[in-house]
């Protein structure tokens, strides 16, 4: 199983390194899978938007409202203020509304996407409005399911950072040696926090 495996990784990495705070948390923690989305991509990338900069509780309460109407956008003429009335500010709801609209997304698949070099899937993400570094992130790990990736301008992984690793500067280098368990790192770092 890819996650204990994943685990028993970090855990090596950290007693060579000697982060015992880490090591600690490690010893006391169960692995922790990555779930995929089961959403259509475009569906998916509508909920990353919405969970921008918002707590997870209040996130998935908006989302829940938003949800249906995404599903079913054809049934609504004035998209953006349904999504407006859901919950979404006026740009989140701009942004949902260039999703659901853009053609280059409604035909791909997962298969297409996995296909994709890191490189070629943050160009074809970045490009769109409203999806940045963090949202791309969040598709590579949760849409992907990429192994790799540690979201370094997370505000948990801010956190989460300070508790583990306080004697280190917060930079992507930093993080190099975790390789290729980075995504592993990060739910675990995130379950930290609950």
């Amino acid at each position: 199983m890819e996650s204990k495996k994943a685990l028993k990784a970090l855990l090596s990495i950290s007693r060579k390194k000697n982060f015992d705070v880490l090591e600690n948390y490690l010893q006391k923690s169960d692995p922790i899978e990555i779930n995929l989305s089961p959403l259509p991509l475009v569906e998916y990338l509508s909920s990353v938007v919405v969970s921008q900069q918002l707590s997870t509780k209040a996130a998935k309460t908006i989302w829940d409202r938003v949800h249906p109407i995404v599903k079913c956008s054809k049934n609504y003429p004035n998209l953006e203020a349904e999504l407006q009335s859901a919950g979404l500010s006026k740009s989140k709801a701009n942004y949902v509304v260039g999703l659901i609209g853009n053609p280059d997304l409604s035909h791909l698949q997962r298969s297409d996407l996995i296909n994709l070099s890191n490189s070629e899937f943050n160009n074809l993400l970045i490009s769109i409005k409203g999806i940045g570094p963090w949202s791309v992130h969040m598709a590579r790990m949760f849409y992907l399911g990429d192994t790799d990736v540690l979201p370094i301008n997370d505000l948990g992984i801010k956190h989460a950072h300070e508790n583990f690793f306080s004697q280190h500067e917060l930079n992507i280098e930093f993080y190099e040696t975790f390789r290729p368990w980075r995504t592993y790192l990060s739910l675990l770092m995130w379950n930290s926090l609950s």
